[in-house]
C-alpha cells in the first residue's frame, strides 16, 4: 500500500515537473515547492500557479492551494514581504472566489489564508499576524497538520471556480475537464469556462427547496447567497442588519469585520450593551478570522466610555452597589409612601424611568422631559405627574453626589460631551454595535459620535422583538439615516422546527419600528434545521422534574437553566451542584466554564445551547402591559438560545 501511495506521488511530481519545464523557470527552491504542493494532489489539494510566476505581479499570490486545510494565498520569496503585499494577494482571491457556491453554501473568508513561503534556513520575523510565514522544510505545518475546514467536493468546487474566474493562475498537476463532477458540488462542466452563474443560480434553488437536515453547518466558513451579500456590500453611510433571532445577525457582522479589516488600516471595534457579548464575540472572531484578530476591539460599550475618560484624566468608576443604595434609600425616604408608589409601587420601574428615559435620552431639564416620548413605558405620564418623577430625579442626582458616586448613564453622558469637546484622536475603521435595540439614546449617540457617516463605518445589528428593557427610541433621534443601507435576514440556522414554532407562540412585541426595516415576526422565518424536541412539564414538583430531565439528556456540557431573576439562578446553581451536576454561572463570562450553564433572560443574549431548560417562577409578574411585553421579549431570547431540545415548566397554581 505505502508502494501505491509512494508511486502515486513521484507520478504526480513528474507531471508538476513537465508543466514547469514548459513555462519560464522557477528558482529552484520555488520549483521544489510548487512540486510538493502538487504531489499533495492525493491527499486533496488543488495547486494553481501563476503563470507569470517568478514575476507575479505585487498584488497578486504566486500559488494558490486549495483543499481540506481551505484556501491558501502563497507568496514565494526570499525574504519576508512587507505585509501590504501579503494582504493585497489575500484580498485579489477572495475577490475571485467571491460567490463561490459549494455544496454547503457560499464560501467565506474565513476559508482562506495567507501563507509566505521562504528558503530553508532563512529566518523571517513573525510580520504582523495576518500571514503566516513557513520555511521550505516546514511545508506540513499547513499541508498535513492544518484543521479540516472544506470537504472534497467543497474544494473542488472552489478550484473550479477559481481556474474558471481568471486566467493568471494555471491548475498544476491536475485538470480540471479530468475531474469528474461530484453531485451537488456546483463546478461548471468540461466544455464551460464561464463564471459559473447558472451553477450558483441552480444551487441557490436547491437550497431553497431542500433545506439541509443533518449535522449543523460551519457558519464560520460558509454563509448563504443573502448573508456573503451582506458582508461584501459597499455602504455609504450607517447601515443596519435585522432579522429574528437565529438568522445569523451577530455572526455576519464579524464577517464583515473581518472583510474590513482586511481591506483598511486601523483598528475596528465591536461593541454592545451588554457585557457577556463581547466576549464571547471575540472568542467567536479570533476562530473565525484569527490573522486580523489583533485588529478589532471587544469591549462593552460602558467599559470603553469609563477608559477613555481615564485617559482624559476623567475617571468616573462606578459601583453598580453603591449605586443600588443610594437609589434604595431615595425610595424609602420619597418614593415608598409618595405619589410614584401609588402609580407603580414597584421601584424597579422608576429606577428604569431615570436610566432608559430621563438619564437615557441625556434630559437635562423639566422641559425636555415633559415633552419627551416615553415609547414602550406602558402609560400616559400627565405634565402634572411627571413634575413628580423630574423632583424624584433630582433627589436621586443629589444623593450621588454627595455620596460622591457616578452610575452607569454618567459614563456615557460625560464620555459623549467629552468627544463632543475633543473629537477621538484614534479613529476607527468601523464600529459595529451588536444587539443595538438594547442601548439607550445616549448610548446609540455616542457609538455614533465614535464611528461618525462615513462609508462602511457605522454596523448597526438588532431585533426589536429581542429588547430585554422596556423603552424605546428612533434612530432618528440620534441624528442616525440609513437611506435604505440595510438588510433583513430570514433563514434560521440555529434552531430546529420545533424550537422555532414554540418561539413562534410568544407575543413579543416590536417597539423599534425603524430598525427592523419592516419587522419579520420569528414564526415567519424559515427554519433550515428539521426536528428538534420541546417538552412542556405542569407540576408542583418543578425542580425533581428538572433534574430527572437533564439526568435523562446524558451529556449536559451544552445545556443551560434560564431564569427571570438573579436571586432564582443563584437558586438553580444550588440545586443542580447539590444533584451532582457539574453548573457555572453564564456572567461573568469564562470561556473555561464546564457542566451546565445557569443565567438570567438578559444574561443569555449572544448564547447558543444544544439544550435550554426554563423553570417557571414563584413570583408573579405585574400586569401592566409594558411588563408583560418585556418579559414575552425576554422569553423569546432565552427560548431561542435552544438549538434541539426546550424545557418549559409550568408550576401548578395552588387552589385557595
Amino acid at each position: 500500500m505505502t508502494g501505491t501511495h509512494d508511486h502515486h506521488r513521484e507520478r504526480l511530481r513528474r507531471q508538476a515537473d513537465e508543466q514547469l519545464r514548459a513555462r519560464p523557470p522557477l528558482p529552484t527552491w520555488q520549483k521544489r515547492v510548487v512540486e510538493r504542493f502538487a504531489v499533495e494532489r492525493g491527499a486533496g489539494w488543488y495547486t494553481l500557479l501563476n503563470q507569470f510566476a517568478p514575476h507575479t505581479p505585487e498584488d497578486r499570490p504566486d500559488a494558490v492551494l486549495i483543499g481540506p486545510g481551505g484556501v491558501l494565498v502563497v507568496l514565494l520569496s526570499d525574504e519576508e514581504p512587507p505585509a501590504e503585499a501579503a494582504r493585497a494577494a489575500f484580498v485579489w482571491t477572495a475577490e475571485l472566489l467571491a460567490g463561490v457556491a459549494t455544496p454547503h453554501g457560499m464560501l467565506t473568508e474565513a476559508a482562506l489564508r495567507a501563507v509566505v513561503v521562504v528558503p530553508a534556513g532563512v529566518r523571517a520575523a513573525a510580520g504582523d499576524g495576518e500571514h503566516l510565514v513557513v520555511p521550505e522544510s516546514e511545508l506540513d505545518r499547513v499541508l498535513v497538520g492544518a484543521e479540516p475546514v472544506l470537504d472534497p467536493a467543497d474544494a473542488l468546487a472552489a478550484a473550479r471556480h477559481l481556474d474558471n474566474r481568471t486566467f493568471d493562475l494555471v491548475p498544476i498537476a491536475w485538470n480540471p475537464h479530468r475531474i469528474p463532477r461530484q453531485r451537488g458540488a456546483g463546478e461548471v462542466g468540461s466544455s464551460d469556462r464561464s463564471s459559473g452563474l447558472f451553477e450558483v443560480r441552480r444551487l441557490r434553488e436547491e437550497r431553497a427547496e431542500h433545506a439541509p437536515e443533518d449535522a449543523v453547518l460551519d457558519r464560520r466558513v460558509f454563509l448563504d447567497d443573502a448573508q456573503l451579500g451582506a458582508v461584501r456590500r459597499q455602504y455609504g453611510g450607517p447601515a443596519r442588519i435585522s432579522g429574528p433571532a437565529g438568522t445569523g445577525k451577530s455572526t455576519l457582522a464579524l464577517h464583515r469585520l473581518a472583510h474590513l479589516a482586511r481591506r483598511s488600516p486601523g483598528r475596528l471595534l465591536f461593541t454592545s450593551h451588554l457585557e457577556t457579548l463581547p466576549h464571547l464575540a471575540r472568542e467567536q472572531f479570533r476562530a473565525l478570522a484569527p490573522q486580523v484578530a489583533h485588529r478589532v476591539e471587544f469591549r462593552n460599550l460602558h467599559e470603553w466610555a469609563a477608559e477613555l475618560l481615564r485617559e482624559r484624566g476623567r475617571d468616573t468608576d462606578v459601583d453598580d452597589r453603591l449605586v443600588d443604595e443610594a437609589f434604595a434609600a431615595v425610595w424609602e425616604r420619597s418614593g415608598r409612601s409618595g405619589p410614584l408608589a401609588n402609580a407603580r409601587p414597584s421601584r424597579h420601574y422608576w429606577k428604569d424611568e431615570i436610566d432608559r428615559v430621563i438619564k437615557g435620552r441625556g434630559l437635562g431639564t423639566f422641559e425636555s422631559y415633559r415633552a419627551a416620548p416615553r415609547r414602550g413605558r406602558g402609560g400616559q405620564l400627565s405634565p402634572a405627574f411627571r413634575a413628580h418623577v423630574w423632583e424624584f430625579y433630582c433627589e436621586y442626582e443629589r444623593e450621588l453626589c454627595e455620596r460622591g458616586i457616578y452610575d452607569r448613564n454618567d459614563v456615557l453622558v460625560r464620555a459623549l460631551d467629552e468627544l463632543g469637546r475633543k473629537p477621538l484622536g484614534r479613529s476607527y475603521s468601523a464600529v459595529a454595535v451588536d444587539e443595538v435595540q438594547d442601548l439607550t439614546l445616549v448610548g446609540l449617540r455616542l457609538v455614533h459620535a465614535v464611528s461618525g457617516d462615513g462609508p462602511n463605518r457605522l454596523l448597526l445589528i438588532g431585533d426589536g422583538q429581542q429588547q430585554v428593557f422596556a423603552g424605546g427610541w428612533r434612530l432618528s433621534e440620534a441624528g442616525i439615516s440609513l437611506r435604505g443601507r440595510g438588510e433583513v435576514l430570514r433563514r434560521n440556522y440555529r434552531n430546529r422546527l420545533a424550537v422555532v414554532e414554540a418561539a413562534g407562540e410568544l407575543d413579543a412585541v416590536n417597539r423599534f419600528d425603524d430598525i427592523d426595516g419592516g419587522p419579520v415576526p420569528v414564526r415567519s422565518v424559515l427554519p433550515v434545521l428539521s426536528g428538534g424536541t420541546v417538552v412542556r412539564w405542569n407540576g408542583a414538583a418543578q425542580r425533581e422534574a428538572l433534574l430527572a430531565a437533564l439526568r435523562a439528556l446524558g451529556e449536559v456540557g451544552g445545556a443551560a437553566v434560564l431564569t427571570r431573576t438573579s436571586a432564582a439562578a443563584r437558586d438553580w446553581v444550588a440545586a443542580l451542584r447539590r444533584a451532582g451536576f457539574p453548573a457555572e454561572r453564564l456572567a461573568p463570562w469564562s470561556p473555561d466554564a464546564a457542566g451546565v450553564r445557569v443565567g438570567t433572560l438578559r444574561e443569555a443574549k449572544g448564547f447558543e445551547f444544544h439544550a435550554v431548560f426554563l423553570p417557571d417562577e414563584h413570583h408573579p409578574v405585574g400586569f401592566h402591559r409594558d411588563e408583560l411585553e418585556t418579559l414575552q421579549r425576554q422569553l423569546l431570547v432565552a427560548t431561542t438560545r435552544a438549538r434541539d431540545y426546550l424545557w418549559i415548566g409550568a408550576l401548578e397554581q395552588a387552589e385557595e
